[in-house]
């Protein structure tokens, strides 16, 4: 990867998307800048062209006000900030159930609110999802089958959706959900977002697959697992859905906590292993560390860790 030599936030086109974000961003939070600038100095130009081309894209949803999504993204960062302190001190997540994730964290609304709007913004600040990004549509999306079916768990905003339409490679996309509230939030989004490929968002739980007969030949669960109390599962009923042949993207946050994180995977080999015991062959993986962390150092201090892994049917 050719990395930008030297590039900080100061440095980027006031005019493009990206710097318009980062601008606001640290207007309202000028501390932030220098870890801002730690995202931006590990990304190659095709991930700078890519981050710029999602943060359009986080403009149109925002649609003026994105003073309100950086408003989220900064309660967010504490979030995180006060959770890695409990994680450094008890070595585990706080939460261990959906029941008790769902109490805190999806039973409210205002705290639902904030956290979408900080996940969003996540995706262009920080480096390790800008680089998942990256792997997502480089390797995976552009190496999908020509006119296939394609399907997502847990769709939210709908980014990676939108992106995998931008390709045009698919006949028809699928989000499932397990609430009907996000998903109409997802056909608002992807509305904005003016994505016209045949797309169906159905209320599905993927532990009850008992009645689904269809066949996709991608599937992603992305940063989904971390909120499951038995993922292997998941995976073992997604793929009796696929196709054979059919390729799997799964991205996982290790040591990674959050209010509502409570699947606690340590090291990027026990990733990989999880998508191997749901029966897939691997075919490839990325390991993306947060800013400031060389893989090295982040194993050794058990730092954050997005892990990428496509997988085979």
């Amino acid at each position: 990867m050719t990395i930008v030599d030297g590039l900080v936030a100061s440095q980027l086109d006031p005019n493009s998307a990206l710097g318009r974000v980062i601008s606001t961003v640290v207007a309202s939070w000028p501390e932030h800048e220098k870890l801002l600038n730690t995202s931006l100095r590990v990304r190659s130009p095709r991930v700078l062209q890519q981050s710029e081309h999602v943060a359009e894209m986080i403009e149109k949803l925002a649609d003026g006000g994105l003073e309100a999504y950086v408003r989220g993204y900064r309660w967010m960062c504490d979030m995180v900030r006060a959770e890695e302190l409990e994680f450094l001190r008890s070595g585990h997540y706080r939460l261990s159930s959906f029941e008790e994730a769902f109490a805190t964290v999806y039973s409210n609304d205002e705290v639902m609110a904030k956290y979408m709007d900080g996940l969003l913004l996540s995706q262009v600040l920080w480096s390790n999802h800008a680089l998942m990004l990256n792997f997502y549509i480089d390797t995976f999306l552009a190496n999908t089958r020509r006119d296939g079916r394609h399907l997502e768990i847990g769709p939210g905003h709908g980014l990676l959706l939108a992106l995998a339409a931008r390709e045009g490679r698919f006949r028809e996309l699928t989000g499932w959900d397990v609430s009907e509230t996000s998903l109409q939030h997802t056909a608002k989004c992807l509305k904005r977002l003016g994505v016209t490929t045949p797309t169906r968002l159905q209320e599905q739980n993927v532990f009850a697959l008992g009645g689904v007969s269809e066949q996709f030949d991608s599937v992603v669960i992305s940063e989904v697992c971390e909120h499951l109390e038995r993922p292997v599962e998941a995976l073992v009923a997604l793929k009796k859905v696929m196709a054979p042949g059919g390729r799997i993207f799964v991205n996982v946050p290790i040591n990674a906590p959050a209010i509502d994180h409570i699947y606690l995977l340590r090291t990027p080999e026990e990733v990989v292993d999880l998508v191997r015991q749901a029966g897939f062959g691997i075919e490839t993986t990325c390991i993306a560390p947060a800013a400031g962390y060389s893989e090295a150092v982040a194993r050794k201090r058990n730092a954050t860790i997005s892990v990428g892994v496509i997988g085979v049917a």
